[in-house]
């Protein structure tokens, strides 16, 4: 790796015209990548991760305000107008976001999209002082071979929700890195992916890192993902960095309290071995499951048989698209089609869903959000139903305040505690657990998984956990199903 700087970053502050008072998303930051380097910017939600990234590429807000210095290849890129400083995104700088299916044009063909660069940025493609339009597909289909996406040929004339989030994620990689960027921006690129899939597009960053000397600035919350890719790390937190330095040096031997916070909040290491009974509570035989696609059965699971003792958490890992969900719904009696034998003995089933905010009422109150199962179960009287849910928010961690809140006023932690509440509230003694933890900060899911262990055990639960990351379901079930 040269020692040269490629992007150096000096003193970047960026506020809002619109926001009260004086706080700044990005406060006095400066750190530089040099060329072929890999970094990472770690911290929670709302530390200021993507505004930096934002700032570099050049896609703020017009809204933003912007002081400090952003340099590429000791071109100032902040002293440049919008019009010049678009000739540096996707020939020089380039960026893959979280979640490709709100990336990619859901109506428009994934070859046709990724054409667009080409056409956008002719002059990296032309021949002779020609960009000939024949040569399109095929160096399209190129691209989609350097990226290992299968049948490229076939994929070019398919649309976005035809293909996998991992087929998703690589389509935007190769467009991300078809014109050859100095620097390749990755904001969260794996998060909604399972551990197979996490694992190759990590390998194919790593890859396109080492073959094209492309620098990458590595967006993450998941410290375990950025321990594998990053020589250096940068922390920071509201606005500010609090550290900086190699990765090793800093997961081994953190300074500041607040990297101490996140490095303890890692998911590490097995959990405990306890004694449970075999009394059983969901027991499944021969279990295969099919969707309907005319009269036609398509099946997603063939021969699964497994229990679930009382008393214990089971994990459930595997791809995307194995069927873990439909599994659940089949459990709960929600999914229909299948053959084989499912027996759930529980008295009260709930599911516990990934997105909160998208599983409860966003017009109705926390207060009438869980009082609604105490409603439609029980015979309590307003001021027993009252009493119960503000018992429970303690219980999960939250004050009697939160009662007259409404669910767009919280934080995607306190919101994920109001669903476990209300899985809870009605008397469940069988939770499904659906990817609870993935979408948050590392240390608000280590509070989240606390929390799953201690109501577990203080309410003697029965857990079917589904989760794509092998450290959390290490950290919290008692045995695995993989599938």
């Amino acid at each position: 790796m040269e020692d040269k700087k490629m992007i150096r970053i000096e003193n970047l502050t960026v506020s809002f015209k619109d926001d009260i008072g004086n706080g700044n998303v990005v406060d006095d930051v400066s750190f530089d990548i040099g060329k072929g380097e890999i970094i990472a910017i770690v911290g929670e939600s709302g530390s200021g991760k993507s505004m930096t990234a934002l700032s570099i590429i050049g896609l703020l807000k017009k809204t933003a305000k912007i002081k400090g210095k952003i340099y590429l290849d000791n071109v100032e890129l902040t002293a440049l107008s919008r019009k010049e400083r678009r000739d540096y995104m996707g020939d020089e700088i380039a960026m893959i976001f979280q979640e490709p299916m709100t990336s990619l044009n859901p109506v428009m063909k994934v070859g046709k999209q990724v054409a667009e660069m080409i056409k956008l940025h002719k002059n990296v493609f032309k021949k002779d002082g020609k960009l000939i339009r024949k040569d399109i597909k095929k160096i399209v289909v190129d691209m989609f071979e350097k990226v290992d996406l299968p049948e490229p040929e076939e994929l070019y004339d398919k649309y976005p929700h035809e293909l996998s989030g991992g087929m998703r994620q690589r389509v935007m990689i190769a467009m991300a890195t078809l014109c050859n960027p100095k620097l390749l921006i990755a904001d969260e690129p794996t998060t909604a992916l399972d551990v197979q899939n996490q694992e190759q597009i990590l390998e194919l960053l790593k890859k396109i890192n080492k073959e094209k000397q492309i620098s990458i600035l590595m967006i993450s919350h998941d410290l375990n993902v950025v321990e594998k890719m990053a020589s250096r790390i940068i922390v920071m937190n509201k606005g500010k960095i609090v550290e900086q330095g190699i990765t090793s040096e800093i997961i081994n031997s953190p300074k500041e309290e607040y990297t101490k916070k996140l490095i303890a909040s890692i998911p590490r290491g097995k959990k405990p071995f306890k004694e449970t009974t075999r009394d059983i509570m969901v027991k499944a035989k021969d279990l295969s499951i099919y969707y309907m696609e005319g009269n036609k059965r398509d099946y997603v699971i063939n021969n699964l048989s497994f229990e679930i003792y009382k008393g214990e958490i089971l994990g459930l890992v595997g791809k995307s698209g194995f069927g873990k969900t439909t599994i659940s719904k089949t459990i709960l009696g929600i999914h229909k089609y299948f053959d084989g034998e499912v027996i759930n003995n529980a008295k009260h089933s709930q599911m516990v869903f990934q997105d909160p905010f998208s599983s409860l009422n966003p017009a109705k109150t926390i207060g009438w959000i869980l009082e609604e199962p105490l409603r439609i179960r029980t015979e309590l009287s307003n001021e027993e139903r009252e009493n119960k849910v503000k018992k429970m928010l303690s219980k999960v961690g939250l004050s009697e305040g939160f009662i007259n809140r409404k669910p767009s006023e919280l934080s995607g932690g306190q919101r994920q505690r109001v669903s476990i509440a209300l899985a809870i509230i009605g008397g469940a003694d069988f939770i499904i657990a659906d990817e609870p933890v993935s979408a948050l900060d590392v240390t608000i899911q280590a509070q989240v998984m606390e929390l799953l262990l201690s109501l577990q055990k203080e309410f003697n639960l029965t857990m079917l956990f589904i989760s794509h990351d092998i450290h959390v379901i290490d950290k919290m079930c008692d045995r695995v199903m993989r599938i």
